[in-house]
């Protein structure tokens, strides 16, 4: 059959015109019971809504944006690897259909690709902008910013002052992990970053190294290159072939962490008894029995509604808006609990 013919076949769409007929309203009332129900009385909305669900009418979202000027999409901007931006995502998505919205993700591999990511999203109309990567650099933001398009940044600590920002308090968190750690016995402390230069390993590690230092303890800082699996993999080769090794290892994120116990505990390492770990994040895999991870757990669905609620609310007092979240500190099997002369329980214990 010629494309034609199938043309011939296929239903003709049900328009806001024969919605009109169909409720004894005029089409512009049908517009403005979808676009502005506000101006319309229940009882007309009930018989558009009616009218329409009989006529399996479905309204057409590019020319409602044309008209209002909105598109209730909101973009983000996040890494597209990492264990971690896969609950942001969820948490984001769904919270955003919660309120009418539809998210539009915008990812990267590697850093060299974000300021191409960053100038494609011109190309489209959106409501707001969500920079959820600690890779995003303060200049890339603050030229982002300059279009004039509503810009939350989550976990960047770097968006300080120049756009409205949402962040886990990563120097807290890090403190109280440090404390517990001296507490539990540890002399010696390394602390695995995964970017040096990036705003959240550098809190994360300024954290642990003042607590730490504090005590006496000293806190090397080694970078793994990466917040992956395999750098942290990579990172427990070179802990190995320390001549003196820490008794523990402060990991600047979960998953890196795994790599770093995986990789340990090949080498012929006993986690906890030989080397203790911990991590920050709270990924889902920290619970399971072959990690039971010690670490610092955001509520990334908590993170996310403040984050929305800023974006939304953006027109007023924009870069001085900064919302700073506690992590709970879930003590595990990757301590030697109970190292100390003090009777201290496995717990959860929140910082901030």
């Amino acid at each position: 059959m010629s494309s034609r013919g199938s043309n011939l076949n296929r239903p003709k769409a049900v328009t806001s015109v024969d919605v009109a007929a169909e409720s004894g309203v005029s089409q512009a009332t049908v517009t403005r019971a979808y676009s502005s129900p506000h101006l319309v009385s229940d009882k007309t909305q009930a018989k558009v809504f009616e009218a329409a669900d009989r006529l399996g009418y479905v309204p057409n979202a590019i020319a409602r944006s044309l008209k209002s000027q909105r598109t209730d999409i909101i973009g983000a901007v996040v890494p597209a690897q990492g264990e971690y931006w896969q609950g942001f995502l969820t948490a984001t998505s769904q919270q955003l259909v919660a309120k009418g919205k539809q998210l539009l993700l915008f990812s990267f591999v590697s850093t060299d690709e974000v300021d191409e990511v960053l100038a494609a999203i011109r190309q489209y109309r959106l409501d707001g902008l969500i920079l959820a990567s600690a890779n995003i650099e303060q200049p890339q933001i603050l030229r982002t910013a300059q279009t004039g398009l509503p810009i939350v940044a989550f976990n960047q600590p770097a968006a300080s002052g120049v756009v409205p920002s949402v962040s886990v308090d990563n120097k807290a968190g890090s403190q109280a992990l440090a404390e517990h750690l001296v507490f539990q016995g540890a002399r010696t402390v390394l602390f695995v970053g995964g970017m040096s230069h990036t705003s959240t390993d550098q809190l994360r590690y300024r954290g642990a190294a003042q607590a730490l230092g504090g005590n006496g303890v000293a806190c090397p800082y080694m970078e793994a290159g990466s917040y992956t699996y395999d750098a942290g993999f990579k990172a427990a080769g070179q802990i190995i072939e320390m001549q003196d090794r820490p008794d523990a290892v402060m990991v600047a994120s979960d998953e890196i962490a795994f790599g770093v116990i995986d990789g340990l505990r090949l080498g012929g390492l006993d986690v906890p008894n030989d080397i203790m770990v911990t991590g920050f994040d709270g990924l889902p895999q920290a619970s399971w029995a072959g990690y039971d991870l010690t670490t610092l757990v955001q509520s990334t669905p908590v993170l996310v509604e403040q984050t929305i609620r800023l974006l939304i609310e953006s027109d007023s007092g924009p870069a001085e808006r900064i919302a700073e979240s506690p992590a709970d500190l879930v003590v595990s099997g990757t301590l030697r609990l109970g190292r100390t002369t003090n009777n201290f329980e496995r717990n959860d214990l929140k910082t901030g």
